[in-house]
């Protein structure tokens, strides 16, 4: 990654910030100002109308850049570890889970697998998300390391990504959505519910979560569809 490549992925990480903070901001205001005249002349069609355009969309735009301006800075800043990350990857048989990443690099699991889900968001061709339903355990697949194992090779370094695209944003998103649904579907396997109340509930979550998983191939595949 060259300097060029390095000034314009973090102007990308500026402007969403910069973009996230004006929005807040416009939002912020116009939310103020329709309260003081709801308050004095009471609602309106028209006041609603004000409020709904340049208060509360405002601000949900300005939420949605700051979200995706911390995706965006977390790309980065896992892009430098990535041949770490794969070593590892590579001595654990080509899968790797956030306890074996924490536990090697000293982080606690939570930050391991942001830096896991990011890598793949990096990376979606050779590093896959995978969900065991019976363990609850949540790991990832190098395909690549699998292949080279499998042919008896040595470890092969990868050049460092040059990109910081859009599509890697958006399958981070994804894959932030799909992991913490299926965290919350290990949680409810824990609580003691009726056995039909557990079926309808597991079948929602595996539905929520089958949903992400397409959305992630569409992403990664857009020429399939």
């Amino acid at each position: 990654m060259n300097l060029s490549e390095k000034l314009t992925q973090g102007a990308g990480i500026a402007f969403a910030y910069a973009g996230g903070v004006a929005a807040l901001w416009l939002g912020g205001f116009c939310t103020l100002i329709s309260l003081i005249i709801w308050g004095i002349a009471g609602f309106s069609l028209p006041l609603g109308l004000f409020f709904g355009i340049f208060g509360l969309a405002p601000l949900g735009t300005g939420f949605w850049l700051f979200r995706r301006g911390k995706v965006l800075r977390d790309i980065l800043k896992v892009k430098l570890q990535k041949e770490t990350v794969r070593k590892l990857a590579f001595q654990k048989q080509g899968r790797l889970t956030p306890k074996d990443l924490a536990r090697a690099q000293g982080w606690g699991e939570e930050k391991a697998l942001n830096v896991l889900k990011n890598l793949a968001a990096e990376d979606p061709e050779r590093m896959v998300l995978q969900l065991n339903y019976d363990s609850g355990e949540i790991y990832f697949d190098f395909s690549d390391i699998l292949e080279s194992l499998e042919a008896r090779k040595q470890y092969q370094a990868l050049p460092l990504s040059n990109t910081l695209g859009e599509k890697a944003v958006d399958i981070a998103m994804i894959l932030g959505k799909t992991i913490d649904t299926f965290q919350d579907y290990v949680e409810m396997t824990r609580e003691t519910v009726s056995h039909q109340q557990h079926e309808k509930r597991e079948e929602r979550y595996r539905a929520k979560i089958e949903r992400f998983l397409d959305e992630l191939e569409e992403l990664k595949n857009p020429s399939s569809n």
